[in-house]
């Protein structure tokens, strides 16, 4: 590798910082032979590059890098220099200007990163929670961030020396990931994921032993490094208020019991159980190491003891043992994938409502914080169409948490309160605000979720005011009584205002974004798509019921047999239809099979499709499609091999019977109401749909 005089570079300050980062990066993968001193060439790398970096500061730094450069070294509480480099800094063989200039991109990311505290109700739209609590979460939330962004300089730019005893925690914590990746090794469980970034959340309880596997595989849009001193620092980091963890900031810090050096810490975790239950303590050793330029592994190791852990008021309690590791690796330059594994053994049976009430929760938060935390980071001007699909995720999310502090006649203002959370938490919302402040009025409409008279604003981007987002807003709410699907109703609300399709073009998020809200509202709203399901199912089984009465009417009149008969075929062909639609839909999973199967015989199938759709039920990895479709399906099995069928028959039969049956008339009309129904939101969401909009628009 050459070093280029700097007579003849013509690097800008970003091209520098990349350059030196190249440099920096064969530094590290010579790390093993520089200590050990057996590689002169590398020795003499070194030399070549602390003298380039210096002579560099004459033509670059006296500008604008030795502005950078200071500015970075005193965030970053190091005492670095622009003109000289220690012993002690050439000693540890990479702790230099290259890092710290690659770093200086980071380090701006992190001043965005940061809450400012409100001052003048001017300034922002927010203001209302520039309260006590607000100012308290500020300062911790920023000085977590301080000592992550340490984390993450000691990550990239010093090499570190293990213990046996660490290096055996690594080596443990990869065991323990490659054991949970074993196929049919452990019958996890799914779990349900709060984000769409997560590929999967599984675990397994064995009750006798009181033992927890835990695994997720989830990405994060974010540096790896920065993921990784987030997740070091995840247990005693304060976190987004509305997620509903309630340690203190100073009980954090009382579980700290020791800092043995840069990349461990060992801290104490207690579990508080209802009595008559044992309380849990554990103790635990986190050590972070670098595996690769790109990799990055976290791993919480149990200790059985340490000299500062006591019995406090002799109360008895279980040594329990906990083990965590994360693997994270830098898959492209915004995505970072973590791999999550989890070990805990209770030290004895534990019952399986504290696990499932508790414990599996817990384990759920440790994934869904992670990936609002980088969610809530991302400046505005980054977001792209997948981010906004997180933040939509995130903002829901926290409006659920929010409604859960309080009864139904608060659901209102706290929907609000949740709002405002997400708005002042987030790095781009709170820059989107300066810019749109009807915003907030914009989205507290959504969150109330509230079916009202609408109008269609006409206004362009930048006249619209407060009372022009709650109107807009409105029309989201009409406009969602009449659609099945999320997406075609976001459509169908861009196209009708024209402020919305400027904002869409200015920011690429935005549709994603409003998805997600959509979506939310489908799901939580008493009219629109649970009405139009129940009111579907609700056809759908009286016309079975009806059916049925029929057959037994013709097969018990003289004369009418043969419309019996042929009834009860249509019946029968229409419940094997229905279960062999089951059988495709839930191939690998036989107990949803049954489920299903035991439905469809006693003519329930409809209300569980109904259920599925109208509770938001997301598609299993078992599943052939999704529940909106399955339900589709079965509505038109239903109207092709009965309803109309059916009502073929049974007008026929009414038309040569001599005595004219009441219970035949209402049959008919049954069957009747049932098909058109059916075919009417068929037909209605298919030509509504977004992909037909746009040829539409075409």
């Amino acid at each position: 590798m050459d070093i280029v005089a700097p007579s003849t570079l013509a690097f800008t300050l970003p091209q520098l910082s990349s350059r030196l980062s190249q440099i920096g990066a064969t530094f590290l993968s010579r790390t093993d032979t520089i200590n050990a001193g057996g590689d002169q060439q590398a020795r003499e790398l070194i030399a070549s590059f602390l003298k380039f970096a210096e002579e560099m500061n004459a033509d670059l730094f006296r500008e604008r890098g030795k502005e950078v450069l200071e500015a970075t070294a005193i965030e970053q509480g190091r005492n670095y220099t622009t003109t000289s480099i220690t012993p002690a800094q050439q000693k540890k063989g990479f702790s230099s200007v290259g890092r710290i200039l690659s770093q200086s991109s980071q380090s701006s990311l992190i001043a965005s990163m940061k809450i400012v505290p409100l001052q003048d109700e001017k300034v922002t739209a927010v203001s209302c929670l520039n309260s006590p609590a607000a100012e308290a979460f500020i300062k911790n939330y920023n000085k977590d961030l301080e000592v992550e962004n340490e984390k993450v300089i000691q990550m990239d730019s010093c090499l570190q020396e293990y213990s046996e005893e660490e290096d055996s925690a690594i080596t443990s914590g990869l065991g323990l990931l490659a054991g949970l990746k074993m196929k049919g090794a452990i019958p996890f469980r799914l779990f349900h994921s709060t984000f769409s970034t997560t590929k999967f959340l599984k675990g397994f309880y064995n009750s006798k032993e009181g033992d927890i596997y835990g695994a997720a595989d989830f990405n994060v849009t974010g540096d790896h490094s920065r993921v990784a001193a987030r997740l070091s620092n995840y247990f005693l980091c304060c976190r987004n208020p509305a997620f509903g963890v309630a340690e203190q900031q100073s009980q954090k810090a009382k579980s700290y019991l020791e800092v043995p050096n840069s990349h461990s810490t060992i801290h104490q975790q207690d579990y508080a159980f209802p009595s008559p239950l044992i309380n849990r303590e554990t103790i635990c050793k986190m050590v972070w190491k670098r595996l690769g330029e790109k990799s990055v592994m976290v791993t919480y190791d149990p200790l059985m003891s340490h000299p500062l852990v006591e019995n406090k008021d002799g109360k008895e309690v279980i040594r329990a043992t906990f083990q965590a590791v994360y693997l994270v690796t830098q898959l492209d330059a915004r995505t970072t994938k973590v791999e999550l594994g989890l070990h805990i053994n209770f030290g004895g049976h534990l019952p399986r409502f504290i696990v499932n009430s508790f414990i599996v929760p817990s384990f759920n938060r440790i994934v869904s914080h992670t990936q609002a935390f980088f969610a809530l980071s991302l400046s505005l001007n980054s977001l792209t169409k997948s981010d906004g699909k997180v933040l939509g995720e995130v903002f829901v999310n926290q409006i659920k948490a929010a409604r859960k502090r309080g009864g139904w006649k608060k659901r209102a203002d706290l929907s609000k309160l949740g709002v405002d959370e997400f708005l002042y938490i987030s790095v781009a919302m709170r820059k989107l605000l300066s810019l749109y402040p009807w915003f907030r009025a914009l989205l507290h409409e959504m969150s109330l979720n509230r079916a009202k008279a609408s109008k269609t604003v006409k206004k362009s981007l930048p006249d619209v005011n407060d009372q022009d987002a709650i109107n807009i807003a409105k029309g989201l709410s009409t406009i969602i009584l009449t659609c099945t699907e999320a997406e075609a109703a976001v459509d169908h609300w861009i196209a009708q205002n024209v402020a919305l399709e400027e904002f869409e073009k200015e920011h690429v998020w935005m549709r994603s974004f409003f998805v997600e809200i959509a979506q939310f509202s489908l799901n939580t709203s008493s009219l629109g798509l649970k009405l139009r399901v129940s009111a579907g199912a609700l056809l759908s089984m009286v016309d079975l019921a009806t059916d049925i009465y029929m057959t037994f009417q013709f097969l018990n009149t003289a004369g009418q047999e043969s419309y019996g008969r042929t009834s009860a075929l249509l019946i029968g062909l229409t419940l094997a239809i229905h279960i062999f639609l089951a059988d495709a839909q839930n191939k690998k999973s036989s107990p949803h099979f049954f489920l299903d199967t035991f439905c469809i015989l006693i003519g329930f199938k409809p209300a569980l499709d109904a259920y599925r759709v109208g509770s938001g039920a997301d598609k299993l990895d078992h599943q052939l499609m999704p529940p909106l479709m399955e339900m589709t399906f079965c509505k038109g099995i239903e109207v092709v091999f009965e309803a109309i069928p059916s009502s073929v028959v049974q007008i026929f039969a009414l038309i040569l019977a001599e005595e004219r049956n009441l219970g035949a008339l209402l049959s008919i009309l049954v069957s009747a109401a049932t098909i058109a129904f059916t075919s009417t939101m068929i037909n209605y969401d298919w030509d509504t749909s977004p992909e037909k909009r746009g040829k539409m628009r075409s």
